[in-house]
């Protein structure tokens, strides 16, 4: 009988974190485990889950981290939902724990501390890692037996503040088949939201989130449109229930009001079907303030062979070979970012060159076969009681 794997996330919204870990249960089915999901409270990933027959388990007390951002108010409920998790542990008998955040680790760690499971910690972040604080992050070490990364710039952060997680960290690239997307149709964006069909459209695709840098990007488009009438800037994303996110969505709409740019920026909110919407555009734009740890959208982008132009940090540069698979731009710079777009816009056969490099470079280094691999030395490592260092 497969082992099952307790799987704990603190949302169940549609976001990069929850797309990785549905494809990590997925994958460690293959590898021979059963999956089982531990969520707050029901959603997009609960029902991805349901849609794949992984058992889900309800456990309300886990804090949400959009409405918690405080680590004490995260630590609040701490030994209830501990216990919660033992209590789910004692009855799936899981061979691990694996928590999909570090915070939401603080309650998936010491529920398998109690019930005597190993552990995981997946971290998604770059920008804000509770591992700053070195009281958290001592604890954040003592309640997981192996730390999983999704880029090298994250691992790196990770053991600058917290050295003796060295010999137990490992960067998992996320993984896909590149042939996944093959047949993913393009959205028709001009019918949907009348967009001129001579327009050169460029497109975003993440949370409103202030650091994600969707104001940027509109600052940069208001000088693009003023050289070239012609494009259309596309942002897909919602603000996911936060309320700061709620807020900033609202700003940029206001913004794009005020600039005069209303009938030029479309605002689709969050689309089910956004990688046909990203098929759709003919420039991919990613322009976070602060470090991404590997956007799932820009890996997304290149694997449908858009030109992409992003931030040079966090871990955007793994993804996007500067020059070749794509254009990397200073954070936070309007004027930089909108000169890169104005030159790809009159030039469509760089566009073309760009995205077939991202692809090539998305099926040779994010593959399904290297996450899955991965993965499998992960769990290996994970339960011996001392593991070599990951890949």
């Amino acid at each position: 009988m497969p082992r099952p794997i307790l799987y704990v996330s603190p949302t169940a919204v549609h976001g990069g974190a929850e797309e990785v870990l549905l494809r990590v249960m997925l994958y460690a089915r293959t590898l021979g485990y059963a999956p089982v999901l531990v969520a707050p409270r029901a959603g997009w990933l609960t029902e991805r889950c349901a849609a794949h027959d992984i058992p889900v388990e309800t456990l309300p007390v886990i804090p949400d981290t959009f409405a918690t951002t405080s680590w004490r108010q995260q630590l609040r409920p701490w030994l209830p939902s501990a216990l919660g998790v033992a209590r789910l542990a004692r009855k799936w008998r899981p061979a691990i724990v694996h928590s999909n955040t570090p915070r939401v680790s603080y309650h998936g760690g010491l529920g398998a501390r109690l019930a005597g499971v190993r552990t995981v910690t997946h971290v998604h972040d770059i920008y804000g890692l509770p591992y700053a604080s070195r009281p958290q992050a001592r604890l954040l070490a003592a309640l997981a037996d192996w730390t999983l990364v999704p880029s090298h710039a994250v691992e790196r952060a990770v053991v600058g503040y917290m050295p003796r997680l060295r010999s137990r960290i490992q960067t998992l690239y996320n993984g896909w088949d590149a042939t996944e997307y093959d047949d993913v149709r393009p959205a028709d964006l001009r019918a949907l939201y009348g967009i001129p069909p001579e327009a050169v459209v460029i497109g975003s695709a993440a949370a409103m989130h202030p650091w994600k840098g969707q104001d940027v990007l509109i600052e940069a488009f208001r000088a693009v449109h003023a050289q070239e009438p012609r494009a259309h800037l596309v942002l897909v994303g919602g603000a996911q229930g936060g309320a700061a996110q709620s807020e900033f969505e609202a700003e940029l709409h206001r913004r794009a009001g005020a600039h005069g740019l209303g009938g030029a920026v479309t605002f689709t909110g969050w689309r089910e079907d956004a990688l046909a919407f990203i098929r759709a555009f003919d420039i991919f734009v990613h322009a976070p303030t602060q470090p991404d740890p590997l956007p799932t959208a820009v890996l997304h982008a290149a694997a449908l062979g858009r030109a992409i132009v992003a931030s040079n940090s966090g871990g955007i540069p793994e993804i996007v070979l500067d020059g070749t698979a794509g254009l990397l731009m200073p954070p936070g710079n309007a004027d930089a970012l909108a000169h890169t777009i104005c030159e790809l816009v009159d030039d469509p056969t760089r566009r073309a060159a760009l995205g077939a490099q991202a692809r090539a470079h998305f099926s040779e280094r994010f593959s399904r076969r290297q996450m899955m691999d991965g993965l499998a030395h992960a769990y290996e490592a994970c339960l011996k009681s001392g593991g070599q260092k990951g890949r």
